[in-house]
């Protein structure tokens, strides 16, 4: 009796460890978009950047072979919210993503929304965010400014013009009067500015969204396995709390605009 319940446990732990051992040897996938400093794709479709730096380090703790893709927004986001093993940064969290995705960890601290004009355009005063529905603000389809400000009540057509690519929006907003305004966060102006041409010294900020809080984040597909997801959560939460997210940060914050020093 005691022979064939010992064997019983061993069947049981070999029937175990091939599992283990393929979870440990998939392939992750993440993709991203370009979107300077935190992600940087150059003309050979390389990525780099301060959010890449830190996904590098989270997957060099985590032992797990990846690759990294870069696409454009949409099918980067379509890719990470349906398929095995895929996740994407960086992504905000907002409600209404909320279950689409399994939630890694935050990438970066606190950074909100603003709204942003032209220095020219003195007649814009804005005080509220009801305020700012007397103009014309422009935003891309299914971003995050563009379902925060639905939900506040904005609406496409009337005091929201809605873009169906990744137009730049500063170039817009530089070129043509009927773009009042945008919607960006403090960090990633400087170099949207400086890929649309425009004088990042020709815009002001006009408002701040403090509730409306832009803390861009690491996830992944529904369907990753749930060892991967939770061995990536506490490989993140240790680069925050050890110091190397403190670290990578400080190595870019010369190339960030608009944040203390």
């Amino acid at each position: 009796m005691l022979k064939h319940s010992f064997l019983i446990l061993i069947g049981a732990i070999i029937s175990v460890l091939p599992k283990v051992a393929l979870a440990k040897t998939e392939k992750i996938v993440i993709v991203t978009e370009h979107l300077p400093p935190y992600q940087i794709v150059d003309e050979q479709n390389n990525v780099s950047g301060f959010a890449t730096e830190i996904i590098h380090e989270v997957m060099a703790r985590a032992k797990y072979p990846y690759q990294l893709n870069a696409y454009s927004w949409v099918r980067s986001y379509n890719l990470a919210s349906m398929k095995a093993n895929h996740c994407i940064y960086s992504i905000a969290r907002t409600p209404f993503r909320e279950k689409l995705f399994k939630w890694i960890g935050p990438i970066t601290e606190i950074n909100n929304l603003v709204i942003w004009g032209l220095k020219k355009n003195s007649y814009i005063q804005i005080e509220t965010i009801e305020d700012a529905k007397k103009y014309t603000i422009a935003v891309n389809k299914n971003d995050v400014t563009h379902l925060a400000l639905l939900e506040k009540g904005f609406k496409e057509g009337e005091n929201l013009y809605v873009l169906n690519n990744t137009e730049s929006l500063i170039k817009l907003l530089a070129s043509r009067p009927e773009i009042e305004l945008i919607v960006a966060d403090d960090i990633t102006l400087a170099y949207r500015a400086e890929l649309a041409g425009v004088d990042v010294n020709s815009l002001q900020r006009v408002f701040e969204m403090e509730d409306v809080p832009l803390n861009f984040n690491f996830a992944c597909s529904l369907t990753t396995n749930d060892n991967v997801i939770n061995k990536f959560k506490a490989v993140l939460a240790e680069i925050h709390e050890d110091g190397t997210y403190n670290k990578i940060l400080n190595n870019w914050r010369n190339k960030m605009s608009h944040i203390d020093k």
